[in-house]
C-alpha cells in the first residue's frame, strides 16, 4: 500500500496563507486518516535536525476515518518540518520540508493508493 499526503493541496494552501500564518508561534494542521489503516506513531521535527525526535501522537492510534490535529512550534523561526507516519500494517510514510507556517489551519488527507510503492 502506498501512503500519500496531498502535497499539491499543501502547496496551494501555502501560497494562500503565507503572510498571515508566518507570524504565529504555533502552527496547527489537521490530517484526516483516509488510508484504511490505523496510524500508530507520528514524528515531526524541524528539517534542520538530523533525527525524527519523539513520537508526537498523544493517543495510542488514529483509526481510519479519524482526524489527527497536530500543533507544532515554529517559535525558533523553523517553518520547514519533516513528518513521518507509522501505520499498524508496518507501512511508513515520510514527507520532507513541509512548510508548517504556511499550512497553519489547513486540513489534509492521507489515503491508500494502489500505485507504485
Amino acid at each position: 500500500m502506498t501512503i500519500r499526503l496531498f502535497a499539491a493541496a499543501l502547496l496551494s494552501a501555502a501560497a494562500v496563507c503565507a503572510s498571515a500564518s508566518a507570524q504565529s508561534v504555533y502552527s496547527q494542521v489537521t490530517v484526516y486518516n483516509g488510508s484504511g489503516v490505523s496510524i500508530t506513531a507520528v514524528f515531526a521535527g524541524p528539517s534542520s535536525q538530523p533525527d525524527w525526535g519523539q513520537n508526537t501522537l498523544d493517543t495510542s492510534q488514529v483509526s481510519p476515518g479519524e482526524d489527527l490535529v497536530m500543533t507544532l512550534s515554529n517559535e525558533d523561526g523553523e517553518c520547514l518540518y519533516d513528518l513521518r507516519y507509522d501505520f499498524a500494517d508496518g507501512d511508513v510514510y515520510e514527507e520532507y520540508e513541509v512548510d508548517i507556517c504556511e499550512a497553519d489551519g489547513q486540513r489534509f488527507e492521507i489515503t491508500s493508493d494502489s500505485g507504485v510503492k
